[in-house]
């Protein structure tokens, strides 16, 4: 990942580094146990289980309701810190698919396949978590932006190898980033014919081959 980085443009890393910061004021020092406690905490919300109160969640776990403090202020920083760590570790998967890649298209259409799981059942678990909690809003931001970000990055790389056409690579950056949680919304679940994973993965696939040059 740090090589990737390092090959990003000034312009995403401002971006990213920016958003991060925001994130990082209110990020507490989390140590061995704290790490292995969120990992406790993120196996119950992947089996869909729940707690009322802190003090309830640490008779759970078995911990002692300071540790938990220590981790986070409240119930609801609790939920969206593991939740992040959720999304990050699967970020890292992510990056790691598209660095085994040397070209610009290939990294994106790798990085895409992974980033869309996302949205896929497991996930769904987790983000419904979210669904009721306005502190979740910068951190559910921060990782749109990032992910924005380096798909515009990953297409304006394309159009300067000539691998894709003359586009507006922001505005596709935007509607590639945000097809799963578009498709993720209630309303259109009803109608759907697949899971928002396969469907993001069927309209990523149909807008990057629209996109990409022809072979003479």
């Amino acid at each position: 990942m740090i090589k990737l980085i390092t090959e990003l443009p000034s312009s995403f890393l401002k971006n990213s580094m920016k958003s991060q910061a925001i994130l990082s004021n209110k990020s507490p020092q989390i140590g061995k146990r704290h790490l292995e406690v969120m990992d406790e905490l993120e196996s119950m919300l992947d089996q869909g289980k729940s707690f009322s109160t802190m003090s309830d969640l640490a008779k759970k776990l078995k911990i002692s309701l300071r540790t938990l403090y220590e981790i986070a202020p409240s119930k609801e920083e609790l939920i969206v810190t593991t939740v992040d760590r959720v999304l990050k570790k699967h970020g890292k998967i992510a990056m790691d698919a598209m660095n085994a890649h040397s070209s610009p298209i290939k990294k994106l259409e790798s990085f895409l396949t992974v980033a869309n799981q996302a949205v896929g059942p497991r996930f769904e678990r987790f983000t419904l978590s979210l669904s009721s909690l306005n502190s979740s809003k910068p951190m559910v931001d921060y990782h749109e932006q990032y992910i924005t970000d380096l798909i515009k990055n990953l297409l304006d790389e394309a159009r300067i190898k000539n691998e894709i056409k003359e586009i507006d690579t922001q505005a596709t950056a935007l509607l590639l980033g945000g097809l799963g949680r578009y498709f993720q919304s209630k309303k259109l679940l009803k109608d759907l014919h697949q899971t928002p994973e396969k469907t993001s993965n069927f309209l990523t696939k149909i807008i990057i081959d629209g996109i990409k040059m022809e072979k003479s």
